[in-house]
């Protein structure tokens, strides 16, 4: 009935393969052979992605998974749409930190199948930003981390006697001395969530916050000020980065490094597989990775795509068995193998670190500094709405259109009030 192993046999089994790792106290009681997900998928090899790990749990379980993917923007979209509606067409979505404060009344709590052993071997600052703050509930189980360090074109840097930077001021001085000809010596992004993810990586290297300890926006401080400044000045002042990156998010970033035209960037562990490939890159074995840069400190953000439960669901033991699963040892191998995906099971991460060599076993090192010392935005009632505001207050700052004292100021008034309307001071 149930494949190969019956559903007690498989967890018994994961629990031996994992004990010490992600060992789970929670008893199945399946209470459906089908369920539904919605799932993220990205690039030609997430569909395979998916295939096989349904494929696999449907072996070990004998629950059918029928699914629909959908890139990450039309996939927050669709899930807010179907949370507002309180739908239970899905019984489990593919979520990422960024959003999760907008579905902390729609998803259901994970807290009852995850031990504390358990939850205490994914990296601390995933599950931190996946809890209501209010309840303490935990709404999704982090699946990979998200990263990021600095790529730069070794053989370029090498030619030229350069190293990489380390601080803003030699990310200016090297950029100044890389770009001409067409190339510039860096690219940034300048729209949407990546201009914000930049801001902020800037705001907390600069010593600043998003939030004060009474949780009133603080993100327009001397610090903040002093970051977005520095931010627009890369692109208006120093004109070391591409004058339309003002438009670009992260693909176009991507492309722009790969591509050969610029000589440094900030990529996510994803672009280690992009730029191996020849495929996809005209720079393989030209590129090299370095820390991330600081000013007071070299604070990143550090981030998971997850998986979460529909509140809604009618097969919520099935599910949660799926969720397992997808964020299992099988499936966390799988995704580093495939994507260069960052494991948000630590002990998986120390293996795939282990068993990495040369190049790889550096960047991964430098990549675990990052999210050890990584950050998030707060997990506030109204904060999400107030990213949509933070988007077009970086871009105005961006393009010169408004100062950047100006910008977010304005942003900080508005964001205070868009937060006591959410509750987030009740």
């Amino acid at each position: 009935m149930f494949g190969n192993l019956s559903r007690r046999k498989f967890l018994a089994a994961s629990a031996a393969v994992t004990a010490g790792s992600l060992a789970a106290p929670w008893i199945a009681r399946a209470d459906a052979n089908e369920i539904t997900a919605l799932l993220i998928t990205g690039g030609p090899l997430y569909p395979k992605y998916w295939e096989k790990i349904v494929q696999d749990f449907t072996a070990k379980t004998g629950i059918k998974v029928r699914y629909d993917l959908l890139e990450f923007t039309p996939l927050t979209a669709k899930v807010v749409t179907l949370s507002a509606a309180r739908s239970s067409q899905y019984d489990v979505y593919s979520t990422h930190t960024a959003q999760i404060d907008s579905y902390f009344n729609h998803f259901a709590p994970l807290n009852s199948y995850f031990s504390d052993t358990e939850l205490a071997e994914f990296y601390p600052v995933a599950v931190k930003y996946l809890r209501d703050p209010k309840t303490g509930n935990l709404a999704a189980i982090p699946r990979n981390m998200d990263s990021r360090v600095q790529y730069y074109r070794s053989d370029i840097y090498q030619e030229k006697g350069l190293k990489p930077a380390q601080t803003w001021e030699e990310l200016v001085d090297v950029g100044l001395k890389l770009t001409g000809n067409g190339h510039y010596g860096l690219v940034v992004p300048g729209q949407g969530d990546p201009a914000q993810r930049t801001f902020s990586d800037l705001l907390w290297q600069a010593g600043g916050d998003w939030v004060d300890q009474a949780n009133k926006p603080a993100f327009n401080s001397e610090a903040g000020i002093k970051a977005l400044t520095f931010y627009r000045d890369l692109i208006q002042k120093h004109k070391i980065v591409p004058p339309d990156a003002v438009g670009y998010q992260w693909n176009e970033n991507s492309t722009e490094f790969s591509s050969g035209t610029v000589y440094a960037n900030f990529d996510w562990p994803g672009a280690f597989a992009t730029l191996s490939n020849p495929e996809t890159s005209r720079v393989v074995g030209k590129w090299s990775t370095a820390p991330y840069i600081r000013d007071k400190a070299a604070i990143s953000c550090a981030i998971s795509h997850a998986m979460a439960l529909n509140g809604q669901s009618g097969r919520k033991d099935a599910a949660v068995e799926f969720i397992k699963y997808t964020v299992g040892p099988e499936a966390q191998r799988l995704q580093f193998d495939q994507f260069t995906n960052f494991p948000s099971s630590q002990t998986i991460a120390k293996e795939v670190i282990s068993a990495a060599k040369g190049p790889q076993a550096l960047w991964l090192q430098q990549l675990e500094t990052t999210i050890a010392n990584g950050k998030e935005w707060p997990k506030l009632a109204g904060f999400s709405k107030v990213c949509t505001l933070m988007f077009s207050a970086i871009e105005q700052a961006l393009t010169d259109q408004v100062s950047a004292a100006d910008s977010l100021n304005q942003a900080a008034t508005e964001a205070e009030e868009i937060m006591r309307r959410a509750g987030a001071y009740d």
